[in-house]
């Protein structure tokens, strides 16, 4: 019985116990229609690949969830009216919006749809549950090369033979064998914790100036103006943009930079427009990091870094800091040998029962500055069919938000990058209702900062 992971569950309760569940989408661009039957292919080879499965929850408190076969698959490709261009971000908007479900399904929906000029748009949204944003990709590159399984991301959850008494007596020794390991957990993340503060004592008493604060993280209400309504639903503002790829690549190394560090210099451009940080501010960026290996058996398999930035440093001028520090931060996340207070504390964390989840969530709180760079994994996704994409986009969206939810968590932007060929695709999503509140607000502060770095955009 393959169970979910810490990293599974949470997103499962964001959508069980929160109430805002978070979906993966890919979008693709064409010049050209793609015929039908290449689009069904897609879909028959995803149905039978290991995004199209379903979490059974588990009986015995303690006990992790665990994955079974899909109780109810997608549907077959859906197929919308034709749509105007300017109607493309509205028509992504709308898929992303439909409701999955991870549990009873399905867990995932391909659509297309016509464009009146020439051309066409595909979408695939799939729930971050049942896998990220890699393992999307995975499937849908899969299915697109002839092949249902990706060789990094496995299916499993099939074995629908068991009877309910033998999944009880599974979730039974599932939960004592978690309580345990949520002790041991608890244990070693409090001994590392008291060790760690002894070395900060240590360290400040040989070093008086070690306690002296860095600059503060902005603070999200800072000269608030409330533009957005006071309470009600809030779909955050998203545009997708491209450029050529060798302009990025040359505008990056124009400056001593990588493409990663591009991105997180245009993403902190963004914030800085906005007025959410100020030139004074040292701004958290957080990286994604993919974990996923060959053979992963894992639906979610991403961790992530943090680099600090000093907002109003010389980062425009020279990006090699962003860059060195972003490495240094992939290399020690790498190290197998460190395990973090946080990784101790997972076992535990998946033992909360729903209640306490929803209390904790309460002080929860969203990135200021994610920067996810996929790199070019759009080059595996870009032909369905024999048709070329123009463009492919990769994003993340979290359903079913609110004013007063976006204020309280205190996002800023988010951001997904990739390459596909000959372009470059930037999704930016505005999570800061009031720095935020439009599409066109947020498209001219992108249309800005491509501008300050040579880029020529062209928006979806």
């Amino acid at each position: 019985m393959e169970r979910l992971t810490y990293d599974d569950d949470l997103f499962l309760r964001m959508e069980c116990v929160l109430g805002v569940p978070v979906v993966n989408q890919i979008v693709w661009r064409f010049e050209r229609p793609v015929a039908l039957v290449a689009l069904e292919s897609m879909w028959r080879l995803l149905a039978a690949g290991p995004i199209d499965r379903s979490v059974r929850r588990a009986r015995i408190p303690g006990a992790r969830d665990s994955w079974t076969a899909a109780r109810r698959s997608a549907d077959p490709v859906v197929i919308g009216s034709s749509i105007a261009r300017e109607d493309i971000d509205r028509w992504i908007e709308d898929e992303a919006a439909q409701t999955l479900d991870p549990i009873e399904g399905p867990a995932w929906r391909l659509s297309a749809t016509a464009v009146e000029s020439g051309g066409m748009v595909v979408s695939l949204v799939g729930s971050h549950v049942v896998g990220d944003g890699g393992a999307l990709t995975s499937a849908a590159a899969a299915a697109l090369s002839g092949h249902a399984v990706p060789d990094d991301f496995e299916r499993v959850g099939l074995d629908g033979s068991r009877s309910p008494s033998a999944e009880s007596g599974a979730d039974i020794a599932d939960g004592v064998g978690r309580i345990g390991a949520a002790l041991s957990g608890a244990a070693r993340a409090v001994s590392n914790t008291a060790i760690e503060s002894m070395r900060a004592r240590r360290n400040s008493s040989a070093d008086p100036g070690s306690s002296t604060p860095n600059a503060t993280t902005p603070n999200a209400d800072r000269s608030r103006v409330s533009i957005a309504p006071a309470a009600g639903a809030w779909v955050p503002s998203t545009v997708v943009v491209d450029c050529m790829t060798a302009d990025w690549s040359a505008a990056a190394a124009s400056k001593g930079g990588s493409a990663n560090s591009l991105l997180v210099a245009v993403v902190l451009g963004i914030l800085t427009g906005s007025g959410r940080i100020t030139t004074e501010d040292r701004v958290r960026v957080a990286l994604p990091v993919s974990t996923r290996i060959v053979g992963d058996r894992r639906a979610n398999a991403t961790s992530g870094v943090s680099i600090h930035v000093d907002a109003g440093g010389t980062y425009r001028d020279d990006l090699g800091a962003i860059r060195a520090s972003s490495k240094q931060a992939f290399k020690a996340q790498a190290d197998q040998r460190v395990t973090t207070t946080f990784e101790l504390l997972k076992p535990l964390m998946q033992l909360l029962p729903d209640a306490i989840v929803a209390k904790l969530a309460a002080s929860g709180s969203a990135p200021l500055c994610l920067c996810s760079n996929l790199g070019n994994r759009g080059v595996a996704l870009r032909t369905i069919g024999g048709v070329d994409a123009t463009a492919v986009a990769m994003r993340s969206i979290t359903q079913n938000t609110d004013v007063a939810l976006l204020r309280r968590t205190g996002g800023g932007v988010s951001a997904w990058w990739n390459e596909s060929g000959e372009r470059a695709t930037l999704c930016v999503t505005g999570l800061d209702p009031d720095r935020f509140p439009s599409k066109e607000h947020l498209r001219g502060l992108v249309e800005a900062e491509y501008d300050r770095w040579g880029l020529t955009p062209e928006f979806w």
